[in-house]
């Protein structure tokens, strides 16, 4: 041990009297690490482990293309209806919207998202609620009442985290919601929604204007499903071609012309971001092979400089071994210090990410 620690000490020394050296080698590995760290966080979090909610790989987007040019055209709420009813191949399907509206209730009145969700949204993605409760069927439905459930973030950056928020009032677009619950996870369209949203019942929007939920014509609803446990995608995706077609039949001025299409979230998320994230972590990767390089040439020059020391040292009687460890205990102490300059980095790195993109890398999961 105290060996050890005289190794140590001698490593220190050495470090410090080639501070040139030390702190280029330092930052050189620190930002490779760093980069490399951060990058790999945001490819986990958004391609290998995006939706961190049980069975998320049954979880479906429906849409509703428009047959000559396939379209990801959304749904209307009268069709949602009569698939919802009619179909057999998911526990449930869920429909939203978002718009941005005036939040008024702080000293500086600001824009903010929100999200329109049919009730059983937060079901159906297994969405926990840290307070309160999300709202009911009987809060859905035209003339219900004004009720709103905000996510974490929000709930923490507008009112500090208040444990006595439920029940208290805030002013979007002049009209007036109580809140009944915060939720610990966001849900929708991870390209499309930030952290700090608000969710109201799908219903409410008739408080702010002409509604389009009536409207078979206006296809404007993402609508997301979760598949049963027994059903394959390709099955889903027959039951609801058969029901379209029917709806087409039925409703030939406004369903005509449409088709239907089943595609797995996962695939949607993956479709959004795949290249680019990959791309960024192959960039990273080569900067780290960069920074091993060329800190090796660092070590491969200060090596040449010392050969005098080394050899002096060998014929004083130091062993081969001992040698070596000196070495080592160096390269090592420079390995250590810049993965601590690479774990600042990574946590800068991650938090730019979060700035530049607060809409993703953690819809489902890690932002709120």
């Amino acid at each position: 041990m105290r060996s050890l620690i005289s190794q140590l000490r001698y490593t220190i020394r050495l470090l410090l009297k080639s501070p040139g050296f030390t702190i280029t080698a330092v930052l050189i590995l620190g930002f490779g690490i760093g980069a490399n760290t951060a990058i790999f966080s945001v490819i986990d979090g958004v391609l290998l482990n995006p939706l961190p909610i049980p069975n998320a790989d049954r979880l479906v987007q429906v849409f509703e293309p428009r047959v000559r040019n396939d379209t990801k055209t959304h749904l209307d709420y009268p069709d949602y209806l009569d698939i919802s009813r009619t179909q057999h191949s998911f526990d449930q399907l869920a429909v939203y919207d978002w718009t941005d509206f005036d939040f008024s209730d702080q000293k500086d009145p600001e824009h903010v998202r929100v999200v329109f969700a049919s009730a059983n949204l937060f079901e159906l993605t297994g969405m926990p609620m840290i307070l309160g409760r999300p709202f009911t069927n009987d809060e859905d439905k035209s003339g219900g009442p004004l009720v709103v459930v905000l996510s974490k973030a929000f709930w923490r950056t507008h009112f500090n985290s208040d444990p006595g928020i439920i029940g208290k009032k805030l002013t979007l677009n002049d009209e007036s919601f109580q809140v009944i619950g915060v939720c610990t996870e966001q849900v929708g369209n991870l390209a499309e929604l930030p952290t700090e949203i608000l969710y109201l019942p799908l219903h409410a929007e008739e408080v702010f204007g002409p509604s389009s939920l009536q409207k078979r014509d206006v296809h404007y609803l993402e609508c997301l499903g979760r598949l049963k446990a027994d059903v394959k995608l390709a099955q889903a995706q027959a039951d609801l071609e058969v029901i379209q077609s029917n709806l087409a039949v039925l409703y030939p001025a406004t369903d005509d012309g449409y088709g239907i299409r089943l595609i797995p979230l996962l695939a949607v998320i993956e479709d959004s971001y795949s290249s680019a994230v990959w791309l960024l972590g192959a960039a990273a990767g080569c900067l780290l092979l960069l920074s091993c390089a060329n800190v090796a040439n660092l070590l491969f020059g200060r090596g040449l400089e010392r050969r005098r020391e080394i050899a002096i040292r060998a014929t004083l009687g130091a062993s081969r071994s001992g040698l070596i460890l000196r070495l080592l205990s160096e390269t090592a102490s420079l390995a250590f210090l810049a993965g601590g300059v690479g774990l600042l980095i990574a946590i800068w790195g991650i938090a730019l990410f979060r700035v530049l993109t607060p809409v993703t890398y953690l819809v489902f999961k890690r932002l709120v």
